[in-house]
C-alpha cells in the first residue's frame, strides 16, 4: 500500500486532504509542524512527502533540508503562494513538484502514481 506523509500546519486542509486520499486507497498520517514531520519520517517509511513550504516554526524548505540528511523519500512542495525563486530553489534542492493549492485530486493522484508507480482509480 502506498504510504503518504502530510506536512501542514493548517489541520484542516490536512484532515480533508487525508480523508479523500484514504477513500481512494493511500495510507495517510499528517503533521502540522516541520519538527512533527521529521520525527514522523524517521519513525515510518513514506512513497511521498507532500510538504506546505509556509509553516511556522520552520519553513518547509528548512525541514527538506534537514530532510535529506537522513532520508530519500520524495517529496512534493505545497504552498498557495510559492513565489518562482522559491519554487526554483526547492526543486534545486531535489522537490519532485511544486503543487499550488488548492490541492486537486487528480494532479496529487498523478504525482503518487508517477513517482510510485502504483495507480488508483
Amino acid at each position: 500500500m502506498v504510504k503518504l506523509l502530510i506536512v501542514d500546519d493548517e489541520k484542516e486542509i490536512c484532515e480533508e486532504f487525508r480523508e479523500t486520499l484514504e477513500q481512494e486507497g493511500f495510507e495517510v498520517d499528517v503533521a502540522t509542524s516541520g519538527k512533527d514531520g521529521l520525527q514522523k519520517v524517521r519513525q515510518n517509511l513514506y512513497n511521498l512527502i507532500l510538504l506546505d513550504e509556509s509553516m511556522p516554526g520552520m519553513e518547509g524548505d528548512k525541514v527538506f533540508e534537514y530532510l535529506r540528511e537522513f532520508s530519500k523519500v520524495p517529496v512534493a512542495f505545497v504552498s498557495g503562494f510559492l513565489t518562482p525563486t522559491k519554487e526554483k530553489k526547492v526543486m534545486s534542492l531535489g522537490a519532485v513538484k511544486c503543487l499550488r493549492k488548492p490541492l486537486e485530486l487528480g494532479e496529487v493522484k498523478s504525482l503518487i502514481q508517477a513517482v510510485t508507480g502504483s495507480a488508483r482509480n
